[in-house]
């Protein structure tokens, strides 16, 4: 019974490693596909605002990994992010795609991904 048990556990570990480098094989493939690129241009951003909405990006990114008083809030990217880009003013499902979306771009993204996640992204008031 043991062997048994240690055969299925040794299986499905094996099968876990696999599904693992599928996951990462995948998601470098979505990174090459500019994911951001696509959502933005899909909401009718001009070449401008899509510049506009990656620098916004970049600046949150680097705020968010200086930490402390340099850390972003989410009322201030929202704001920002619709000075940016106005054709999604007040748009929550955009948002909460956007945000979605950082985690299948470049690994800078994917940093600001986790960072939103942790600080509980998107917060209404």
């Amino acid at each position: 019974m043991a062997d048994t048990l240690e055969s299925r556990i040794a299986a499905l570990e094996s099968k876990v490693q696999e599904l693992d480098t599928l996951l990462n094989l995948t998601l470098r493939l979505l990174a090459v596909e500019k994911p951001l690129s696509a959502l933005l241009e899909r909401y009718g951003a001009t070449q401008a605002e899509e510049r506009a909405v990656q620098a916004l990006l970049d600046e949150v990114a680097t705020r968010a990994g200086k930490g402390g008083k340099h850390a972003p809030s989410f009322a201030s990217f929202a704001q920002e992010l619709f000075d940016r880009f106005p054709a999604v003013r007040g748009d929550r499902e955009f948002v909460a795609v956007l945000l979605d979306t950082l985690k299948l771009d470049r690994a800078v993204y994917q940093k600001l991904h986790a960072y939103a996640r942790s600080q509980g992204w998107p917060q209404w008031s």
